[in-house]
């Protein structure tokens, strides 16, 4: 049995809960933008001029099995659909490759999965 959330107070640009991810039963999902910095320092060691390129958002998620597709299915080095991703720090498109996958069982539990992944915006 499912039970809704109820929200009480200002709830306008608030976000509860996760949407759903096919082939899981989401637990957590996790973004991260970040690119590469090169510094240049004057003669007394300042940093002077800095340039930043190749942004790119990596990020994890978690849940258990739930099926046969979708994320459950996902092959490592292929491009994915992912219901949560969102723009962060000025990445807002792009190709999402799964890095990696692990599957997690243990007895008297439900198999468990869990990825990471990086989000190209120039691809």
């Amino acid at each position: 049995m499912f039970i809704m959330a109820t929200l009480i107070g200002t709830t306008t640009g608030v976000t509860f809960s996760a949407t759903t991810e096919s082939g899981i039963l989401l637990d957590s999902f996790n973004l991260s933008a970040s690119s590469d910095k090169v510094e240049v320092k004057n003669a007394s060691g300042d940093v002077a001029l800095v340039a930043y390129s190749n942004q790119k958002v990596t990020g994890t998620f978690s849940g258990t099995v739930a099926g046969t597709t979708g994320v459950a299915a996902a092959a490592v080095g292929v491009a994915i659909t992912l219901a949560n991703m969102q723009s962060i720090g000025g990445v807002t498109t792009g190709t999402v490759c799964l890095d990696s996958i692990s599957l997690t069982k243990s007895v008297g539990q439900f198999a468990k999965i869990a990825g990471n992944f990086t989000r190209y915006p120039g691809i």
